[in-house]
């Protein structure tokens, strides 16, 4: 039996705390296999075990995640997926899992590298046989998951990549040791139980160079125009297959991770291609769709962990919107604890994406309109911000709820003139970076709109709002702030203004830009703080010593327990950088329940959510 890539952890929603009750932490775990039979029962038994070898879960339920046996090659096999039910102890544990035949147990099974012709090798290091997995961390009774958020894993150029290995990778080893630490002091806790990727899991660059019969799309030619060869979305669809295979294998880089801790994951535009989104004259050429379906199946298939109907072609969410057809992948999941509700909401940025022809000889969609989500998607938020709320309503008592928005792009970042972009669209490259963003003149009402929602989401659930987000290459902290009555709660109203907070952390792998480029972009751009009508302020504030960590990088996020009452558990998130020791650290804090007693704002210690007293906004 060929091990083709894994194992990876997905993360599930643990909504059902009931302190009365048994309390579990539960997730899928999926395996890509060659040699097996998707009709028939997989021969293999799934087993955890604790610290002493006792055996805590066993399983022979493996299903079919997906099927790519259809395809040729290398990217032939099946995903298999087993849902993992651990239960919880008063204390964190650390688990080990192997597979075993179950005509022989207790003796680890041990798989076979991928068969490969003769002239080629793998690309990367095959693990070591028999399988077996340590550290996978069940959190304690009642806590919520520390999390791991990373963005921009890979880079535009492989062999470059490959060639910097050791420094692209230094950081996951970072990670996978700070995943590894022993329990003691609070800044370095005892692993994460949440790995969740911003955007740019994968870098799908490399195709149109690998494929012989890309060279029309290289070349943006006009053979674009014409029909595709035969079989060539079949051919395209294993080539994002294999990627995975190449970049999310080995003993290096993500591959420990996703076998240790349940991943969330949304794509960004490298998970496609490079700039997808900015080619509106181009991306409804059969050429180009042919790529979107393929990447949008294989990112169903490794990033969701589940693919229903594989040789169903995906289209973009570009087209006339109907409930029956959901072209868009938005996902929310709540993580429910003793003290404090968690949310995690990805929002995708790129199926509905679209921009003004280079020419701009075209329209928008019918209305001059270019759109960072879909209709289909903000009916889909909106539905489930108006769900978060009810469920709030509906519980008894005070209990701390964050919210945590993840944005591919970031909401507060650098903006360029209207005049830039517009010069900007006569070179590709440069369009693509500069429309490719919240801040761009052509996105600025829809940015304003989520601005908007994020702020009425915290008023109407009682929840403190951050937005994570990644893909500029460079750490920042931003942050959104709302003088309007109708954002603020009445413990908010002593300082009149809400906050939001916005934490960016790119890259992982990638490359920041050199100090010559940086400047460059610098000096074309503005980070000043920014007034948006009457009550909104947006601005950029120092992380360390600077305004931008130009370096690599990647965020610690956890929710602390307190011994106030109610128990009001705030978020730490920490960057981890690949050459600054950062002491630093963003502090959010849930909105406060009202006092008992009628008191001033100062007996009360009503302060915004970092803690610091500021004048209100001029």
């Amino acid at each position: 039996m060929e091990l083709l890539l894994g194992p990876i952890l997905y993360a599930k929603e643990q909504v059902t705390y009931d302190p009365q009750g048994e309390d579990t932490w539960s997730f899928f775990l999926n395996l890509f296999l060659r040699g097996t039979d998707p009709k028939q029962p997989l021969p293999m038994r799934l087993c955890f075990t604790d610290e002493q070898g006792a055996k805590v879960f066993t399983s022979e339920e493996a299903r079919p995640a997906a099927d790519f046996s259809w395809l040729q090659g290398h990217a032939s096999g099946v995903v298999w997926r087993w849902e993992v039910i651990l239960p919880r102890k008063s204390e964190a544990r650390r688990l080990k899992y192997h597979f075993e035949d179950p005509a022989q147990p207790d003796r680890p099974f041990s798989f076979q590298p991928p068969a490969l012709p003769k002239d080629q090798t793998l690309s990367y290091v095959f693990p070591k046989q028999p399988l077996v997995v340590d550290d996978v961390i069940v959190p304690a009774e009642g806590a919520s998951p520390r999390i791991a958020f990373f963005s921009c894993n890979g880079s535009e150029d492989q062999k470059k990549d490959d060639q910097d290995s050791d420094e692209s990778r230094g950081l996951w080893e970072r990670m996978l040791d700070e995943h590894r630490s022993a329990p003691g002091h609070p800044r370095k806790p005892s692993g994460f139980q949440l790995l969740i990727g911003g955007g740019d899991q994968v870098y799908a660059d490399s195709i149109r160079a690998s494929m012989n019969e890309m060279k029309p799309i290289r070349k943006l030619s006009n053979t674009l125009r014409e029909p595709v060869p035969n079989g060539f979305a079949d051919r395209v669809m294993a080539e994002y297959v294999e990627l995975y295979q190449e970049q999310w294998n080995g003993a290096q880089g993500i591959a420990p991770m996703l076998a240790r801790v349940p991943g969330l994951f949304m794509w960004d535009d490298h998970d496609i291609f490079d700039g997808w989104g900015s080619y509106e004259d181009l991306q409804q050429t059969p050429w180009f769709q042919d790529i979107y379906s393929a990447a949008a199946r294989a990112f169903e298939a490794f990033q969701i962990g589940h693919l229903e109907s594989p040789k169903t072609p995906r289209l973009p969410d570009v087209g006339p919107w109907t409930p029956e057809q959901k072209r868009h992948y938005f996902q929310a999941m709540t993580f429910s604890s003793k003290d404090c509700d968690l949310d995690v909401v990805m929002l995708d940025l790129r199926s509905g994406r679209t921009s003004p022809p280079a020419k701009g000889k075209t329209k928008g969609r019918g209305n001059g309109e270019f759109p960072v989500m879909s209709e289909g998607q903000w009916k889909a938020f909106d539905d489930w911000r108006e769900a978060c709320c009810q469920r709030k309503t509906k519980k008894e008592g005070y209990k701390a709820h964050h919210i945590l928005v993840v944005s591919s792009i970031p909401v507060v970042h650098l903006r360029f003139s209207k005049e830039l972009e517009s010069l900007a669209g006569r070179f590709t490259e440069l369009r693509d970076d500069m429309l490719d963003q919240w801040e761009s003149q052509i996105h600025r009402g829809e940015r304003t709109r989520l601005i908007m929602d994020l702020f009425s989401l915290a008023k109407r659930s009682s929840a403190s709002v951050t937005v994570l987000s990644g893909d500029v290459h460079l750490g920042a902290w931003g942050r959104i702030r709302s003088r309007h009555p109708e954002h603020q709660l009445d413990t908010q109203t002593a300082v009149g203004e809400a906050i939001i907070e916005q934490i960016t952390s790119s890259p992982i792998s990638n490359k920041p830009p050199d100090l010559l480029r940086f400047l460059g972009i610098l000096a074309a751009s503005k980070d000043s703080t920014e007034n948006l009508h009457y009550f909104l302020q947006t601005e950029l504030l120092p992380v360390g010593h600077d305004l931008y960590l130009r370096e690599r990088n990647w965020l610690a996020i956890r929710v602390e327990p307190s011994r106030l009452d109610p128990p009001q558990p705030k978020l730490w998130a920490r960057w981890v950088a690949e050459k600054s020791p950062l002491s630093m650290e963003v502090v959010v804090a849930p909105p406060r329940p009202l006092p008992l007693k009628k008191e001033s704002p100062k007996a009360d210690g009503l302060l915004p959510p970092d803690g610091t007293a500021r004048p209100p906004l001029s």
